[in-house]
């Protein structure tokens, strides 16, 4: 079966294909090369309305819905896993984070740069060397009258460094454990934030990740996030909405890497004949399509539950330990049928595979998806 897309899902699947090839695709692997931060890019999303595709409108969004913002994500994977990488932690993480539990006025205030790319959005959750709240460069917030003040750093921040926005996960009391957590919406302007270094990722080059230093960031009371020791809770939930929306990435690109080594096969001769036409790699092919085909209409599937307004956090779990799964076994797949090409900087299968692992491992230390499905099942 496949899935029934509405006309204007189809149509903005569409721009997003036109998007990918004819901005995003040209300038792909010299993104990948230098792993400089694509700005040009990312202003051509905004007036695109990507940024705030499945946003409310009244805060500068489309609503064009959770399901029209995976197909972006799968259409912009497929020439460039960073781009589409930048869009996810902007919209799945930061900008949903906001519109889920933000107040009115942070709303207004935030949600709203955000929608308009006045902003770019990031998500600051794991600590450096340590898990979270542990070590003695965890993150601690302390209240001091209408403001919290903030020492101590992040790492892996994605968008870290351009961001304008940061969602930012903080200890708040020691002694409460999990429920000692809490979020706040913090300016990437604020004094005492910066960046410690950037850190040269072996995939999703131009999504920028950094680690940043909170140096007593004075953060008003407003902003802190929901109300305090939810900060896991929200982090939690803004993670399964984006285990969708990486499990479009992953169909994405294992779609293009696919679609790559059918083309490869085609064209390679051996022993007077295609590879395409040898049993063994039209198993390997097979198993691809079968595989992109079901998870495809998974995420499809969970993002209108999202949408709908329905519960969808253990489906995003088996979005994210099926995607783990199929997108590592098609890549080797892929780089198999293309040999020593596929092995080559010279292919882009090299690329399309470091990105699919950076989607994969991404927050892997704080989701672990076996436990969400396991513990539904068990209830």
């Amino acid at each position: 079966m496949s899935y029934v897309l509405t006309e204007e899902q189809q149509l903005i699947q569409q721009n997003a294909r036109e998007f990918a090839e004819e901005c995003v695709a040209p300038v792909a692997a010299e993104i990948d090369n230098t792993g400089a931060y694509p700005a040009d890019i990312v202003k051509k999303m905004v007036e695109q309305d990507f940024l705030g595709i499945f946003l409310p409108g009244k805060f500068g969004g489309a609503e064009a819905g959770y399901l029209s913002y995976a197909l972006i994500i799968e259409e912009i994977s497929r020439v460039s896993g960073a781009v589409a990488a930048i869009l996810l932690n902007h919209a799945s993480l930061a900008a949903y984070s906001i519109n889920s539990w933000g107040s009115e006025e942070q709303k207004q205030t935030y949600l709203k740069a955000l929608c308009q790319g006045e902003k770019l959005g990031a998500f600051a959750l794991n600590e450096p060397e340590n898990a979270l709240g542990v070590g003695e460069h965890k993150l601690v917030a302390v209240k001091d009258g209408d403001h919290y003040i903030l020492t101590g750093r992040k790492c892996y921040v994605a968008n870290g460094g351009v961001a304008g926005v940061y969602i930012v996960i903080a200890q708040t009391n020691a002694e409460a454990g999990a429920e000692g957590m809490s979020a706040f919406i913090v300016d990437g302007t604020a004094q005492g934030l910066s960046v410690a270094r950037t850190i040269d990722n072996m995939g999703l080059r131009g999504c920028q990740s950094a680690e940043l230093i909170f140096d007593q960031v004075k953060v008003p009371a407003a902003n802190l996030l929901g109300t305090e020791g939810k900060g896991l809770a929200i982090a939690a939930k803004a993670q399964a909405a984006a285990n969708i929306a990486e499990g479009a990435m992953v169909l994405g690109i294992a779609q293009a890497a696919m679609e790559d080594a059918v083309k490869y096969g085609k064209q390679r001769i051996q022993f007077g004949r295609p590879i395409a036409s040898f049993p063994a790699i039209q198993t390997m092919l097979a198993e691809m399509a079968a595989h992109i085909h079901m998870l495809r209409l998974t995420v499809y599937d969970t993002a209108v539950l999202l949408e709908n307004g329905e519960p969808f956090s253990v489906e995003a779990a088996m979005i994210k330990l099926f995607a783990a799964r199929i997108g590592q076994s098609a890549l080797i797949d892929v780089i198999q049928i293309e040999g020593g090409y596929g092995y080559s900087q010279e292919m882009v299968a090299s690329r399309f595979y470091r990105d699919i692992k950076g989607v994969i491992v991404n927050n892997s230390s704080f989701d672990f998806p076996e436990k969400s499905i396991a513990k539904n099942l068990l209830a």
